[in-house]
């Protein structure tokens, strides 16, 4: 019996460690991508059978003062995301409007739902003006750039002024909102840098840039992703020693399984 749950501890152990290199695998991936968010992998330990309890009775009308819990092993509990802002990177783009501090923009879905992301990196729609992603999403609220504008100033706030052609004086064209979430790790992650509203995240909060909390805003900036690839090559390493140890524990116990059946023939 000890011997089996051996093997299944380590086997789970195993399981968990080809689930963490895969997030750092992740990582390091996309250390490149605008506005990633590492990802950490939560780790929980399975259950465990009492051969004596703690506090328990024993034969001779004493209390066990310790138990002898033997566990079960472990498993992924989760993965979370670490959503400290990376760093700036400079640009000079008009419409590269990064957000330093907490808040997401909205965007429009194809299917009529809001999509939220950091990504900075906005173009304007060769139809209608309107800002969008670099796939076509459009930015909530909508905020159009004529064509025949000359200049665009976004201020720290959001504030997007706009000089047209043949004019002196800016105009304004629109305020920038950032949504904030109170578990922003209850999001859903839905790949090209948008998140998804969740029950596990509750509703956005929908406010003006620099108040309330909320990130102020960059023009002429995209934010970088803010993996540290030394931290990650640190955990890789971390994690090869923790295979090896239990791939160890699997080849023990399969010798000591050896050993108990030469002993019983």
């Amino acid at each position: 019996m000890s011997l089996n749950n051996a093997l299944n501890i380590a086997k789970t152990g195993l399981h968990l460690q080809e689930t963490n290199i895969a997030v750092k695998s992740q990582n390091l991936a996309a250390q490149g991508v605008d506005s990633f968010k590492r990802q950490y992998l939560v780790a929980q330990d399975l259950g465990y059978q009492d051969k004596v309890l703690a506090g328990a009775q024993t034969s001779n009308n004493t209390i066990a003062a310790l138990g002898l819990p033997i566990g079960l092993g472990v498993k992924a509990a989760g993965i979370y995301r670490s959503f400290e802002a990376g760093d700036p990177i400079s640009t000079g783009e008009a419409l590269d409007i990064a957000i330093m501090g907490e808040g997401f923009y909205q965007v429009l879905l194809p299917d009529g739902t809001n999509g939220y992301t950091r990504t900075a990196t906005f173009q304007r729609d060769p139809q209608t003006g309107q800002l969008v992603t670099i796939d076509g999403y459009p930015l909530v609220p909508n905020i159009t750039i004529p064509i025949d504008a000359t200049d665009v100033q976004i201020s720290n706030d959001g504030i997007v002024s706009i000089k047209l052609a043949g004019q002196t004086n800016f105009q304004a064209a629109g305020q920038l909102q950032v949504a904030r979430f109170i578990n922003q790790n209850g999001l859903r992650a839905m790949g090209k840098n948008i998140f998804l509203e969740t029950d596990g995240s509750g509703t956005p909060q929908i406010g003006t840039p620099g108040l309330q909390g909320n990130g102020i805003i960059m023009q002429g900036y995209r934010e970088g992703s803010n993996v540290n690839s030394v931290e990650e090559i640190t955990d890789l390493i971390k994690i090869q020693h923790a295979y090896e140890q239990l791939t160890k524990v699997i080849t023990t116990s399969d010798a000591m399984f050896d050993a108990s059946i030469r002993m019983i023939s």
